[in-house]
């Protein structure tokens, strides 16, 4: 599988080898690792892979190799595609994630989703599933240039080798130093280890020659070797070009240099790389020096095409190449053997001879249908692309490279840009608008804004002029300056020519930012009507469900649910499963899963959220925003132990949040703020304070910041009443009743916390405000719902009267809202003391369990000291611990998880059967070896035979 690994000689390795090949042991008897090898070029890295690989096919190992060069950081996934041999499409999903990636031109600049993040997802799954059927061993040299996408694939593939028979071996040198190749050996070397391969020993440098020449060195021969420093590659190059002129002698017994070898002969390393070559024909030189100019792998037919020679005449030189050992075959081609041999044979080829070269190739590869990266590659190695045909091709796919490669695009048109060619042409304005696209897209704002207002100082097309208004709302929006957005998007619409399609989407983008930027519903409602109209009549299904959307916001900040639910059902009905609409698609299907919450339709909330992962999965995995919705509806429902596995699958501090520079900071708030929230439930003063920290170093500064606010809010609240301050939790608390214009967050769900905690601090008033705020939100809903019962509570509370709590605490418990079910009970039971202890009593047992079920420690610690006064009781002191470890602490989640990976189902199956994304089955998966003390999926398929699930009772 994958790209055939170069075999050399391994000598002074015997300690690293042992190491590897345990590993690979390990990996084919189910247990996975990570390791990182490091050393300088030609200290035997590939060859202490290369024999380890050997070893795991004898075992039964599916392997895959891949060798990276320095234009691999320019081709998303390169090397990882290459382990895993997707070329030969393992199913029809992974070779259209391969289309997607290299193929499938642009879409248009508001739609489509990432196809580099649609390739790694299904890249991630296509190794989970092969991994079910094989252990696995994936090797990649040459990581100091891997691409971002594939060191994030990378990095995210670490975090399951503990739970998948798999092996990863990254191979690297020291440098170049990159940050990003930095943060993933950081990542390894927590959880695998680190190999620092250092030149060989003298004693290792002797038994290399001696292995090279076949006898014993002579010490003139043996201080010679030693100009090598250890450097095996150097010590066989330098004892190989000795032999071959005839300067090494054998007598009795022994190899030593013939008599008058000065020092001065000795030749470099480059030198000793092109005696090697000599030994090829003149013809055979040229045409490898043509190949080392189309990449470190090439093909016969692109070779014979830029030669313009018959393939059939370049198999003599290519046998003589392969018979030489400078190149090896693969499946779909050559590739050079060593890198070290590729950059000399670039290298003899003249200098003035090679721009001409690499300006054929790209010609050739394009006219050949090669994707626009590749042809790119060889414009980069051009000093200056600027000729006319090469302006048009750069201009006509600046576009599609900004948004597959934006670094790679950022470099080339910005060469392009900076030479000033073509300034006053139409290709130059495509060039211009492509780098503000890809500096958009490194966030790199200011250059990108830059960047847009010269292309729109510029343009008279309606289309490219409405395409760059577009990037530009989109920087300026990012950047936090809405008012200068709105202009832009005014100037738009302003625009007589703007066509139906444009005219609805810059309709709906004002009405999205006049919402979540002023808070002005009723004029964003009115817009937004405009689009819809513009849109349906232009039969346009973006722009009618971007609309649809606003006006799903505005109908939930009206608290009008039955409203906001429609618009997403015919948001639904309009999108399908095109690819350009999928992003959209999946953003109305989670508002469609907050407001079944909101009208306390949990029960079809849990099929919405189904549906949402189901939409997910056939796309392109579910995105950061689904995650966190699903934790929140899993908060309320009492499913702590799922939310945290979806909060845990993310990681907030994870590379691939900050992919290509895009942050969602609202995303990012709520999963601080969720995760805090139930750490500090749970008595997990660490994690709640490391979460805290990290959401309250980011910026509150917009409504919609703002509306992913509450749960640090509440977090943070409940960590100062946890400290014994009190009036900070009811400060804190009591921000929420200052609500901004617009807003959409519900504050009832935490007003009966500050009814609550302001009257046991005498803040009668701010109890009464807390009361009033919450009974004007439930004013406002069309549809009693949420609010409504949460209302009976904070009444319940001020006018010291249980009836109300223990009407609320039923309510909560015919819709399934566990934790408000708990907390009004607990609040029952306290005031239920006074005058009905055996009620109060009873309230508060079913509290505590409840509590206990979710974990929430702090609680029930809490009820126990506020009704303890009282002169209750709970029998037993303390809440029951939860067992930590072994099988009776797998939750009911992690239990179904358990017993489908006994039966060999995949992380991608098991996530199909539960209806939860393949990052969370990961997480319970991590979380199930921990409990069970094991390292494999075969352990724990053999821990689920043990514990067989119990039939059902039969009915009598």
């Amino acid at each position: 599988m994958g790209s055939q690994a170069p075999t050399t000689p391994l000598v002074g390795r015997t300690m690293h080898l042992a190491l590897l090949r345990g590993l690979v042991k390990e990996a084919a008897a189910g247990k996975g690792a990570a390791i990182w090898v490091e050393g300088e070029p030609g200290v035997g890295k590939t060859a202490l892979v290369t024999t380890a690989l050997t070893d795991a096919g004898k075992l039964g190992c599916r392997t895959g190799w891949a060798a990276a060069d320095e234009f691999s950081v320019r081709l998303p996934l390169r090397g990882i595609l290459t382990c895993l041999d997707v070329d030969t499409a393992h199913d029809a999903r992974h070779a259209a994630s391969l289309q997607c990636l290299y193929g499938r031109p642009i879409l248009g600049e508001l739609t489509g989703p990432d196809p580099v993040l649609s390739a790694m997802e299904n890249v991630l799954a296509l190794v989970d599933g092969l991994c079910t059927q094989q252990p696995m061993i994936l090797a990649i040299d040459d990581m100091q240039w891997a691409d971002e996408a594939s060191l994030i694939s990378w990095h995210r593939l670490t975090h399951v080798v503990e739970q998948l028979p798999l092996l990863l071996i990254a191979i690297s040198r020291p440098s170049p130093e990159r940050a990003a190749v930095a943060q993933l050996r950081r990542s390894v070397q927590v959880r695998g280890s680190i190999v620092r391969l250092l030149p060989l020993a003298t004693k290792e440098v002797a038994a290399l020659v001696e292995q090279l020449v076949g006898c014993a060195p002579g010490p003139r021969l043996l201080r010679t070797a030693a100009r090598a420093a250890g450097n095996p590659l150097y010590v066989r190059e330098l004892v190989g070009a000795l032999s071959a002129e005839g300067q090494i002698t054998i007598s009795a017994g022994q190899a030593e240099l013939v008599d008058g070898t000065a020092d001065s002969t000795l030749p470099s390393l480059g030198a000793l790389i092109q005696h090697r070559l000599a030994f090829l024909a003149p013809q055979a030189l040229e045409m490898l020096g043509t190949a080392a100019l189309l990449g470190p792998e090439f093909t016969v037919t692109d070779l014979a095409a830029v030669l313009q020679s018959p393939a059939s005449q370049l198999l003599t030189g290519l046998r003589q190449a392969l018979a030489a050992g400078v190149i090896t075959e693969t499946e779909s081609g050559f590739v050079f053997e060593q890198p070290l041999i590729r950059q000399v044979l670039h290298d003899s080829l003249p200098s003035a001879l090679r721009p001409v070269l690499h300006r054929q190739i790209a010609r050739v590869l394009a006219e050949s249908g090669a994707s626009s990266e590749r042809v790119a590659e060889q414009l980069l190695a051009m000093p200056s692309p600027t000729d006319r045909a090469t302006l048009g091709w750069i201009a006509q796919h600046a576009a599609q490279l900004a948004h597959q490669v934006p670094d790679m695009a950022a470099e080339l048109l910005e060469r392009v840009v900076d030479e000033g060619a073509g300034t006053a042409s139409r290709e130059h304005d495509m060039i211009v608008s492509g780098l503000a696209k890809a500096y958009f897209r490194l966030g790199r704002l200011d250059a990108a804004e830059k960047h847009a207002w010269q292309v729109l100082g510029r343009v008279s097309q309606v289309e490219p002029a409405a395409e760059m208004r577009w990037t530009l709302t989109r920087v300026l929006f990012s950047s936090g300056r809405s008012e200068q957005a709105r202009i832009v998007i005014d100037q738009a619409l302003q625009d007589v020519r703007l066509p139906p399609r444009w005219q609805a989407r810059f309709q709906a983008l004002s009405a999205m930012s006049l919402r979540s930027d002023g808070g002005d519903l009723d004029e964003a409602d009115r817009r937004a009507l405009q689009a819809l109209e513009l849109a349906e009549s232009a039969d346009e299904p973006f722009a009618t469900g971007y609309a649809l959307c606003v006006r799903w916001l505005v109908n939930s900040a009206r608290r009008d649910h039955e409203a906001a639910l429609a618009a997403m059902d015919r948001a639904l009905s309009v999108l399908d499963d095109r690819p350009e609409h999928q992003d959209l698609r999946s953003c109305a299907l989670e508002n469609r899963l907050f407001t079944l919450h909101n009208l306390d339709r949990l029960s079809d909330a849990d099929a919405a959220c189904r549906a949402a992962v189901d939409n997910a999965q056939r796309g392109d995995g579910a995105r950061v925003s689904l995650h966190i919705g699903s934790a929140v509806h899993d908060f309320w429902r009492g499913r702590w132990d799922d939310a945290v596995a979806s909060l845990d699958s993310i990681g907030a501090d994870s590379p691939e949040i900050t992919h290509f520079g895009l942050r969602e900071r609202g995303a990012s708030l709520l999963h601080h703020g969720l995760s805090a929230l139930v750490a500090s439930h749970r008595d997990e003063r660490d994690t709640a304070r490391r979460h805290l920290e990290a959401g309250l170093r980011q910026p509150v500064s917009t409504v919609f910041d703002w509306e992913n606010f509450d749960f640090l809010l509440a977090a943070q609240a409940l960590e100062a009443e946890r400290g014994g301050c009190p009036e900070k939790a009811v400060g804190l608390l009591s921000m929420l009743l200052d609500v901004r214009p617009g807003q959409m967050t519900l504050i009832h769900q935490w007003l009966p916390d500050l009814v609550r905690l302001a009257i046991e601090v005498g803040d009668r008033a701010t109890a009464s405000a807390a009361v009033e705020a919450c009974a004007a939100e439930a004013a406002r809903e069309q549809k009693p719902a949420r609010a409504a019962a949460a209302v009976q509570r904070c009444r319940g509370l001020l006018e010291a009267d249980p009836a109300p709590l223990i009407d609320a605490a039923q309510h909560y418990a015919r819709v399934g809202r566990v934790f408000e079910q708990a907390q009004a009970l607990e609040d029952a039971a306290v005031l239920l003391a006074r005058h009905r202890p055996p009620d109060a009593r009873s309230a508060l047992a079913e509290a505590t369990s409840l509590y206990e079920g979710l974990g929430a420690v702090w609680d029930v610690r809490r009820a126990d000291t506020r009704i303890r006064p009282h002169g209750i009781r709970r029998g037993a002191r303390g809440p029951r611990a939860r067992a930590s470890f072994g099988w009776e602490a797998l939750t009911p989640t992690e239990l179904r998880v358990a017993r489908l990976v006994a039966e060999g189902k995949s992380n991608p199956e098991v996530a199909a059967d539960l209806f939860l994304s393949r990052r969370t089955v990961q997480t319970h998966v991590s979380h199930i070896l921990l409990k069970l003390g094991v390292h494999s999926r075969v352990e724990i398929a053999t821990e689920a035979l043990r514990h067989p699930e119990e039939a059902p009772p039969t009915p009598e």
